[in-house]
């Protein structure tokens, strides 16, 4: 026994000083052998490589760039990323080797292969050009509730362009004007009956009237049709329903309060007819708590709004809650077979989603959502969303999360979106997927700022699904367009569209390791410029491109591209 022992022993140290020759001086303990180096493999960072192979290299290439990298050195990569390796042997006759590998954090593997940890470009201010300041906020308020404010800059009938530092003065609470929107929520405690801001260099004064009255109460059933009047104040205090054959009128003016958790049910009609000068408030009763949301299952149910404000909804977030799509939270509103109109509505400071429809219709015209954990998932609808502005998901920080906070969400739907703008998602801007169909048309709209994708399409099986973005601008984003998993029946058009400052421009193929990526994408008379990647075509289970996939017509890059070297190039 004492023998075996010693031979193992003898074994043990041999191969430990063998392994310990290995490694030369230079290389630190913890960086990795090259002669290791295994093909189409996956590491994490902090990522270094040491020259361990006493072969002379003639050239050592790393994504295209060659390197100095010589026996008994190392190579410390700090970033994320596909990387392609090649080893060029000297004088032996000897074919050189590829070796293809990722680098990522453990934060951001679940979500992302082969990209670079992207955080969109921070926000740079400037002067506020000459424009209109339209200035949209509740006319009253009472003690305990949270008052919001909400400034648009417009110019020629259009939202101005561009970053621009707002405040409220008072309490030096800092909010940014983001292409022609902005808007903060003040509690009652730090706002006086005259309010001031500023917008740039430009000071305004906004007048607010606080009211000490009782609101009305209100809760159970509504069982005939119902108006609340112009500058009431209603307090919603349990659950509240809409009969089938009643109605709800809300007029100008009207300030409806509902407290922590509670639903409004609604089986017939709600119209809420605010005006510019006396928008509507809809919030919870007390500041930075969260009431339900509306919930319409009724047969032909419907629910229309204008210049109504909206705020701090979706308290719950288990049971049925739990299984609302991607979000896993309630929805501000839950529509099935039913109608949802909004024109000029504005829904802020939300803890759950604000859309939640199922075989539903949506008609959205000139709606802000800001500021929740993302605008909504649409199920089996048609939707119709015009000038309107996704943005701030859950919140406008540099801080990455990976927790579905798209802007929009599109599930086996029909959907016609125009002149809208979706930016500052942690996810995506929209993300279209799912086992089934549908048409997505989006035109003269603007992805901007989200972590992952500006537009991230998927689908699966054999469905027919078709996505058409026609004079669109995909900036500062993680991926612009991306085209991931796919049915062979899927097809993705862009057609005079813009792909600037992102990362990767115009992505086919996906992060995830999925088996079928077998859509088809058709780019036109269309521009990706000035992106880290302008395009890139990479299947991760195959770790290779499918280039037949992705198919050109007049499309100009600001580089080389090697997968597609017909690409004409105008600049870098």
């Amino acid at each position: 026994m004492k023998y075996i022992s010693f031979i193992l022993l003898l074994v043990f140290i041999a191969s430990g000083c063998e392994k310990f020759k290995k490694r030369p001086k230079g290389c630190d303990r913890d960086s990795r052998l090259l002669s290791e180096l295994n093909t189409r493999t996956n590491h994490y960072l902090p990522f270094a490589l040491c020259n361990d192979i006493d072969d002379q290299f003639e050239q050592i290439y790393l994504n295209k760039e060659e390197i100095d990298l010589n026996f008994g050195e190392q190579l410390e990569i700090e970033k994320s990323g596909f990387f392609e390796l090649i080893l060029d042997y000297k004088d032996t006759g000897k074919d050189s080797d590829t070796v293809l590998f990722t680098l990522i954090t453990e934060e951001r593997e679940p979500a992302e292969w082969g990209i670079e940890a992207w955080v969109p470009a921070p926000i740079i201010t400037g002067p506020v050009p000459s424009c209109e300041m339209v200035k949209i906020y509740p006319r009253q308020f009472i003690e305990g509730m949270g008052i919001p404010f909400i400034f648009y800059l417009i110019q020629n009938n259009m939202p101005v362009e561009g970053y621009y530092l707002a405040s409220s003065i008072s309490e030096e609470k800092e909010f940014y004007i983001k292409h022609g929107v902005g808007s903060i929520m003040l509690s009652q405690d730090e706002i006086d009956e005259t309010q001031s801001f500023t917008i740039g260099e430009e000071s305004l004064n906004i007048t607010i009237t606080k009211v000490n009255e009782t609101p009305q109460s209100m809760s159970g059933e509504i069982t005939e049709n119902t108006t609340i009047d112009e500058n009431t104040i209603v307090k919603i205090t349990d659950d509240l329903t809409i009969t089938s054959n009643a109605s709800l009128i809300v007029n100008a003016g009207a300030i409806i309060l509902i407290d922590e958790a509670v639903n409004i049910r609604n089986d017939g009609s709600v119209s809420i007819n605010g005006t510019e000068s006396n928008p509507v408030l809809i919030t919870c009763s007390q500041y930075r708590k969260f009431w339900g949301g509306f919930i319409s299952e009724g047969e032909n149910s419907v629910i229309s709004a204008s210049y109504t404000i909206f705020c701090q909804s979706g308290y719950h977030n288990t049971g049925d809650y739990s299984s609302w799509g991607h979000a896993h939270r309630q929805a501000l509103f839950f529509t099935q077979n039913s109608e949802l109109n909004l024109d000029h509505c504005y829904m802020l400071d939300h803890v759950g989603q604000i859309f939640y429809p199922i075989s539903a219709r949506l008609n959205l015209e000139s709606i802000l959502v800001q500021r929740a954990k993302t605008s909504g998932q649409l199920n089996y609808t048609h939707a119709t969303i015009t000038n309107s502005i996704f943005t701030d998901f859950p919140d406008d920080s540099q801080v990455y999360r990976d927790e579905d906070n798209d802007a929009l969400y599109i599930n086996a739907s029909d959907v016609t979106i125009d002149k809208c703008i979706f930016m500052f998602a942690k996810d995506d801007g929209m993300d279209s997927g799912g086992n089934e169909g549908g048409t997505v048309t989006v035109t003269d709209t603007r992805f901007e700022a989200c972590f992952h994708e500006g537009a991230a399409l998927s689908s699966q099986g054999e469905v027919v699904k078709n996505h058409v973005f026609r004079n669109c601008t995909f900036f500062n984003c993680g991926q612009g367009l991306e085209l991931g998993f796919s049915s062979p029946n899927h097809s993705v058009t862009a057609e005079n569209c813009r792909f600037i400052s992102n990362y990767i421009g115009i992505r086919y193929g996906d992060n995830y390791n999925w088996p079928s990526v077998s859509g088809h994408m058709y780019i036109r008379n269309s521009q990706s410029l000035y992106n880290g990647k302008d395009v890139w075509n990479m299947v991760r289970n195959l770790w290779a491109p499918r280039l037949q996939h992705m198919h050109f017509e007049n499309v100009q890059v600001s580089s080389f591209v090697e997968q597609y070297f017909d690409l004409e190039v105008i600049g870098n």
